[in-house]
């Protein structure tokens, strides 16, 4: 028997869907030569924790463009464990607990042309071409269990996150997701795979997962909860500290996109969860610093506007700014420019306000 066709109106309200996407919190992306369409929740929706059935569901879901006929489902968004939004769950509840792999997502579809793999909001990124051409020519054999979306982490040399896998060039086995259900499924319920698999541990309840030491040159744990069908993260605190490293994230990466009028999608995108509060955070002081200076200058040129004799110049107002230290700003104003750029150049970070502590500087 043939599996079920399900369509987008089978999981979501559309009028929701098309709001979701209008208001930016999922984005869509067409497929380069077919008519296919995959639906990603975006940087706003993680910047503003709208985390609903809708964006926890768009993870680099696959649907056809005309009818909506949904050709692959993966995995929804989970958090890490002690995150708003992960489940709260019974220390005594039992779990399969899998490795952290440090890659990135792969989503294989099918299509007219053969089996190809999607990241999660791409088809055609850099990742997606190579784990497709991959598994084109490594696993020309294989085929995913019928109405099921296999998923994989894609790693190799070139799209080494932090954690280094040496040659590693490989798709590895993550698990599965029903399609007509929405049920997921680990790496064992995928039986005839023929590439490498993620490594399981026996832990059988959440404590056991939550006490179990941390793995040198390792990401994490990932924690399925099977009764419930819910995932979450269990990120070791050296990965997080080398993450930062690597990424070099620091305030001076935050300022530099608002200083250019730039929005944080890119950088939030390439970010863990645990580091998008701090980015919104010194985004939000930058911001701050930016507005209270806008106060004082106007309040300064008002002042000195409202105390120039009547028909005063451009001679008189440079007389009554000349020693104000912010007369560059304040003969912006006067000739109706926007100084809002030369505050942001003000307000230039140092590179040592990081997530593990705050230096402020001019």
């Amino acid at each position: 028997m043939a599996p079920p066709v399900i369509t987008l109106t089978d999981l979501f309200d559309p009028a929701r869907l098309a709001s979701h996407v209008a208001n930016g919190y999922v984005r869509t992306q067409v497929h380069p030569t077919l008519p296919l369409t995959i639906y990603n929740y975006t940087e706003k929706a993680q910047y503003e924790k709208v985390w609903d059935e809708i964006t926890l569901s768009c993870r680099g879901l696959i649907a056809e463009t005309a009818t909506g006929r949904v050709l692959a489902r993966p995995y929804a968004k989970f958090f890490n464990h002690s995150e708003p939004g992960a489940p709260v769950a019974e220390l005594s509840a039992p779990v399969r607990v899998t490795d952290k792999a440090d890659g990135s997502l792969g989503i294989i579809y099918a299509t007219t042309e053969g089996l190809a793999v999607a990241t999660r909001g791409s088809f055609a990124s850099d990742q997606a071409r190579h784990a497709t051409d991959l598994l084109r020519r490594r696993y020309a054999t294989w085929a995913p269990p019928p109405g099921h979306t296999v998923l994989v982490e894609i790693i190799y040399p070139a799209n080494r996150i932090v954690l280094d896998y040496g040659g590693m060039d490989d798709l590895m086995l993550l698990g599965a997701v029903e399609l007509a259900t929405g049920r997921s499924l680990d790496a064992s319920a995928v039986t005839d795979w023929p590439g490498p698999r993620v490594e399981t541990f026996a832990y059988a309840t959440f404590a056991e997962a939550l006490a179990a030491p941390p793995r040198q040159g390792r990401e994490g744990l990932v924690v399925w909860f099977p009764d419930s069908d819910q995932r979450v993260k269990i990120k070791y605190a050296d990965y997080v500290a080398m993450h930062r490293i690597v990424t070099g994230l620091n305030a001076r990466v935050v300022w530099e996109l608002l200083a250019a009028g730039e929005p944080l999608d890119s950088l939030i995108e390439e970010l863990p969860d645990e580091f998008h509060t701090w980015v919104a955070e010194v985004a939000a002081a930058l911001r701050e610093e930016v507005a209270a200076r806008v106060v004082e200058i106007e309040a300064a040129y008002e002042a000195v506007v409202t105390g120039l004799p009547e028909g005063w110049g451009r001679k008189e107002f440079a007389l009554a700014v000349g020693k104000h230290e912010q007369r560059g700003s304040l003969f912006l104003r006067l000739d109706g420019r926007s100084y809002e750029p030369y505050l942001w150049q003000q307000i230039r970070p140092a590179p040592d306000w990081t997530p593990a502590g705050r230096v402020y500087t001019e």
